[in-house]
């Protein structure tokens, strides 16, 4: 079980997510609101997921729950790589296929929490 404040943590980190989400599907996308959104995120879960202590898991997931936080680490350095290709994409076609794949990663993002809190 996950103590109240690395499940508070992970809530929030989430809600940024969705945050985020709601930020790309808006008309017109505000760049400047994206970056703010994307960078607390960032911060959120650099200084604060990453920083979960092991023994807020117990031993037969801490494994499992560790392989989440690697695979979130990486898409979060790849969904900041597609936020600034889709900021200086020029042509439609190519904003709209950025904007699929990084609602697709924020998808992924948003499954990695979700299996976390339910896995411990």
């Amino acid at each position: 079980m996950l103590s109240k404040s690395t499940s508070q943590v992970i809530d929030q980190f989430q809600n940024t997510l969705k945050q985020l989400h709601t930020t790309l599907i808006s008309a017109p996308l505000d760049s400047t609101d994206l970056k703010q959104t994307f960078q607390q995120a960032k911060v959120t879960f650099q200084t604060q997921i990453m920083g979960i202590n092991e023994s807020d898991f117990d031993p037969p997931v801490e494994s499992k729950i560790q392989s989440y936080l690697t695979e979130t680490h990486k898409q979060m350095r790849l969904l900041e790589m597609d936020l600034k290709f889709l900021q200086v994409s020029h042509q439609s076609a190519t904003f709209r296929t950025r904007l699929t794949q990084i609602q697709n990663r924020l998808d992924l993002l948003l499954s990695y929490g979700e299996a976390i809190v339910k896995d411990v």
